[in-house]
């Protein structure tokens, strides 16, 4: 049906939507055309810088996979092997396919693609980098894991400048609103993983904020150790996972739907929050936990000594970590703030080509 007054031919709009441009289902007809005559909505082929980018991310991806492998090996070696080294199993496994996934996207003209891969490879930078300096994460086994690390940091770096050099950024500028959103079953899906990662991570902070308090006051060595151990197996086996998948499906979500990533300030800043949380738990509570157990095994006294210390630095962190939590999901309910500079910029922009 056309989208004009048949009475007196004046174009007759349908309410915008949130975001400020056309509603949802409709298409917006740029002046000079009809509404029947289809624009070009893409090149036949991306520029050639994004086909180096897809393999600068595959040589890094296949590096840091190697050298995780090579940690797994050296952990079966040396008889360290255990739940723990399942879990990191997975874990690789699944950073595999995703990565594989996300380059793929790129290359399909996903913005969302071309976001997740530009978080996660500035994500592996700073781990790699807190790995070579000795400064977070487990420490490095030899030169060759070394070497690796190093193979899977150069070629991040290639491709993550490649992602936004001025070829791809005019050619994702074209294909951005025709490839940002997802299907409304694949967002319901996501948002239900998300939803569901998130209280399991919320939930997994708060128990071992307990149990971080249990031990800095208890005087039973016993049940101190106990309460260390058991926060070192939650580490190792699902904390890293379960807050990677919670910024994962998050970036879907928010990338891959009209409210987008950085457009508006209450998603923005749940995101940076997201990935500061991440880095805390990864550069100080994940080596807290390691310093305590290395203390108990030491025979170090619960009271008196360094485990109090590290014991009351390892609740402390547990506390902001639950705190940030708890404050995302208020930030999630109630929505603040409005839109961001580039928010506004879309929206203007919007307006314009109606």
């Amino acid at each position: 049906m056309s989208t004009t007054d048949r009475t007196d031919q004046r174009p007759v709009r349908a309410p915008a939507d949130d975001d400020g441009g056309p509603p949802s289902g409709a298409r917006a007809v740029r002046p000079g055309r009809s509404a029947g005559t289809r624009t070009p909505t893409a090149p036949v082929r991306p520029p050639a810088a994004v086909g180096w980018a897809y393999a600068m991310v595959i040589v890094a991806t296949l590096a840091a996979i190697a050298s995780n492998v090579f940690e797994i090996g050296h952990q079966v070696e040396t008889g360290v092997a255990g739940a723990a080294t399942t879990g990191d199993l997975a874990l690789t496994i699944a950073f595999c396919a995703l990565f594989g996934f996300f380059a793929e996207m790129l290359r399909a003209g996903r913005q969302w693609g071309r976001v997740l891969l530009t978080v996660f490879t500035a994500l592996g930078l700073v781990f790699t980098g807190l790995g070579l300096a000795g400064l977070g994460g487990r420490p490095l086994v030899g030169p060759l894991q070394a070497s690796l690390a190093v193979a899977s940091l150069i070629p991040s770096v290639i491709g993550l400048v490649l992602l936004f050099v001025p070829s791809v950024n005019a050619w994702m500028a074209q294909v951005r609103e025709h490839g940002r959103m997802i299907s409304q079953r694949l967002r319901k899906l996501v948002l239900t993983c998300h939803v569901a990662i998130s209280v399991g991570w919320l939930g997994l902070v708060t128990g071992m904020f307990a149990m971080s308090v249990a031990g800095a006051t208890t005087s039973d060595a016993e049940q101190q150790a106990a309460m260390y151990r058991t926060m070192s197996m939650l580490d190792e086996i699902f904390l890293g996972m379960t807050s990677m998948f919670a910024l994962i499906t998050g970036i879907v979500v928010g990338a891959g739907t009209k409210w987008g990533l950085l457009r508006r300030r209450w998603v923005a800043v749940k995101f940076w929050w997201t990935v500061g949380v991440m880095v805390l738990g990864f550069a100080v509570i994940h080596q807290l936990i390691l310093e305590a157990n290395e203390l108990v095994e030491a025979g170090e006294p619960p009271r008196g000594g360094a485990l109090d210390s590290v014991g009351w630095a390892m609740s402390g962190s547990a506390f902001v970590a639950l705190a940030s939590l708890v404050a995302m999901t208020a930030v999630s309910t109630y929505k603040p703030w409005g839109l961001t500079k580039r928010g506004r910029a879309a929206k203007a922009t919007a307006r314009a080509g109606r």
